[in-house]
């Protein structure tokens, strides 16, 4: 994109437009993807109640300090074995009184858990980093991780459904995520060009490029405009664009996904603005500009009656 600036202000004997470098916004706030949901307590006596079933060892180590300190991933895995270990509990207990209380328990643990996974998909380091790094731009092959990234989110809407989970599995997944953050570096590549392409265009219609070869005769160069033909096909065309394409590929690939996450009840209103800005109204903006810039060139080519690739491809550009 630099290079490409450059090349066209070296030509028109212009200073060349700044250059945007762009940021993601800040992800929002864990105070705002908090959920309200009460968690049941249990009475000591209840507790020993429950010394026979499986149960009883998962609620001790939940209790402990380090059990209090979980991350959102573990949580979210401890809440699916607390789940199965009341089942289970369930269908050992003949004391009625218990067994409704258990009933009650594996009631309020069912409706609270999809609010666990959304506190895990939301609120983990590893989501955090891949939906929100500044660290990067695509390069269009497989170091962007587009596989690993799909494979993980896939996995991470089944577990919603899951009786069990592979804790290790799951760790590894949102460990992918972080390591290619290929959302992140989506989004900062379709803003970096959307911003740079808009003030190219801009600056090249304040250089008179709607009226080359029309209007003002001093820009009626033919060498002139060659060469700018040149630098159009040689950056634009066969490098701006190849990079464009494989935006649009990640676009359309993480599309579903991200329509589903979206559409999620669970999710917390400020998370979904957030990848609604990025991915919808980002991808949107970027589209708006590749389609302004190209306009704009499809003028200057109609005016000097030109198609790109027209001119001698051998010229020196300096």
């Amino acid at each position: 994109m630099q290079a490409y600036q450059q090349r066209m202000a070296r030509i028109l004997k212009a200073d060349k437009p700044a250059f945007i470098v762009t940021y993601l916004p800040a992800y929002p706030p864990l105070k705002e993807l908090e959920n309200s949901l009460s968690q049941p307590s249990i009475k000591l006596t209840e507790f020993y109640q429950l010394q026979d079933c499986h149960l009883a060892t998962l609620i001790a180590e939940r209790n402990t300090s380090l059990g209090k300190l979980q991350l959102p991933s573990t949580r979210f895995h401890y809440e699916k074995k607390l789940i199965q270990g009341l089942q289970e509990c369930i269908s050992q207990t003949n004391e009625p009184e218990l067994n409704a209380q258990l009933q009650v328990w594996l009631q309020i643990k069912q409706h609270s858990l999809p609010f666990s996974w959304a506190d895990m998909l939301q609120k983990s380091t590893e989501t955090r980093q891949a939906l929100s790094a500044n660290q990067g731009l695509i390069v269009g092959g497989t170091q962007d991780g587009l596989h690993e990234t799909l494979a993980a989110f896939n996995f991470l809407l089944a577990s919603q459904q899951q009786d069990i989970i592979d804790h290790k599995e799951l760790e590894q997944h949102l460990h992918k995520l972080a390591q290619f953050a290929l959302p992140a570096r989506l989004w900062r590549s379709q803003h970096l060009l959307a911003e740079n392409l808009n003030q190219t265009t801009l600056w090249l219609k304040q250089h008179g490029a709607a009226d080359f070869c029309s209007v003002k005769p001093h820009n009626n160069s033919k060498k002139e405009i060659e060469y700018l033909s040149n630098v159009f096909q040689l950056f634009f065309i066969e490098k701006i664009q190849a990079i464009a394409s494989q935006i649009n590929h990640y676009h359309y690939k993480l599309s579903p996904i991200i329509e589903l996450l979206l559409k999620h009840p669970n999710l917390a209103q400020a998370f979904k603005n957030y990848l609604s800005q990025q991915h919808q109204q980002g991808f949107a903006d970027y589209q708006l500009a590749m389609q302004q810039h190209i306009e704009l060139w499809q003028l200057i080519f109609k005016n000097c009656h030109l198609s790109p690739g027209h001119s001698a491809r051998n010229n020196n550009i300096h």
